[in-house]
């Protein structure tokens, strides 16, 4: 579906058709914004032929594999970004945005909602103003919210992770486990869209893009910043996750030594009394105790106490 909108009376967003859009890139001054999710056929040929649109940049927007990226062409600069999409209670994995600015207009292409934008009240305040202040400035308005939308997903990954801390210290479960590797998961396919749009970025305030203007590099210098402090905070979140990973696998450990020395003191107990009941199973004919009255009683005492002993022995030992 495509949207056209441009700004009239300074912050007042007015709906284009499409009809209008051919006179109004010739004649006019005024911003024009092309929101187009899921586009179809129809509506890409029309961005080929009005805003000549190089067709590998619609290749590249209809395979929607691309890696994080940034390209200047004649007519429109080309950036792909992702943003971060949460598919269930932690699965997170990177979509995709693609952006075109061209001379007062920019196309934004999706498939679906985009998180932190298209449901984000401060997009619709502050869409407006932004169309009204040009193309490039709206460009950098749409960059902003998607990568400030990946904070909060990033402070819930560091609440899960605490909460499953404490967990893993007690009695942790193999549904603890599975959740620690679906974080671990999680965070490499945020690590994997968000460590290449860093260099984008980088590339758009170091260099002369057509169609942005030097006063607003500085914007795109603050989203720059931003991917810097979500990339430290990945790292952050990588060690803390590996910590608790690998303390998990050290309780379990624990467990383990704690069990088999429990199960070796009664294994060495029980040894010591069938060693004894043994002997004096053998069926030789001379055996000077098995003609005493009170043999039973003794060896049971003897037994019963060598037993007591040796609880005690590795009580002491803390192997109880």
């Amino acid at each position: 579906m495509l949207t056209i909108r441009r700004a009239h009376e300074s912050t007042r967003i007015e709906e284009l058709s499409l009809e209008e859009v051919p006179d109004l890139l010739h004649t006019s001054e005024t911003p024009l914004w092309f929101d187009l999710d899921s586009p179809t056929q129809a509506e890409l040929d029309f961005l080929e032929k009005q805003l000549r649109i190089h067709h590998l940049t619609l290749e590249d927007i209809v395979n929607q594999n691309q890696r994080p990226k940034i390209e200047s062409f004649e007519d429109y600069v080309y950036l792909a970004i992702h943003p971060l999409v949460r598919k269930d209670d932690l699965e997170i994995e990177p979509a995709e945005v693609d952006l075109l600015l061209g001379h007062n207009w920019l196309v934004m292409v999706h498939y679906g909602p985009i998180p932190g934008l298209v449901q984000n009240s401060q997009f619709n305040e502050r869409l407006g103003l932004a169309l009204a202040r040009g193309a490039d400035f709206l460009l950098y308005t749409i960059v902003d919210l998607i990568v400030d939308s990946c904070f909060p997903i990033l402070d819930q990954i560091d609440d899960e992770i605490e909460a499953l801390e404490e967990r893993l210290l007690g009695k942790a479960a193999l549904e603890d486990m599975n959740r620690l590797l679906t974080l671990k998961r999680s965070l490499v396919h945020i690590r994997r869209a968000v460590g290449p749009q860093r260099e984008v970025f980088n590339q758009l305030t170091r260099r002369d893009f057509p169609f942005v203007r030097p006063e607003y590099t500085v914007y795109f210098r603050d989203v720059y910043d931003h991917l810097i402090r979500i990339t430290e905070e990945l790292d952050s979140l990588r060690d803390i996750l590996s910590g608790a990973m690998e303390v998990h696998l050290s309780s379990i450990s624990n467990q383990l030594n704690v069990t088999m020395k429990r199960l070796t003191a009664w294994g060495t107990i029980f040894v010591v009394i069938t060693a004894i009941a043994g002997i004096y199973g053998m069926n030789f004919e001379y055996m000077p105790e098995l003609k005493w009255r009170y043999g039973y009683l003794a060896i049971m005492t003897l037994m019963g106490g060598i037993s007591i002993g040796l609880y005690f022995y590795f009580k002491k030992k803390d192997y109880f």
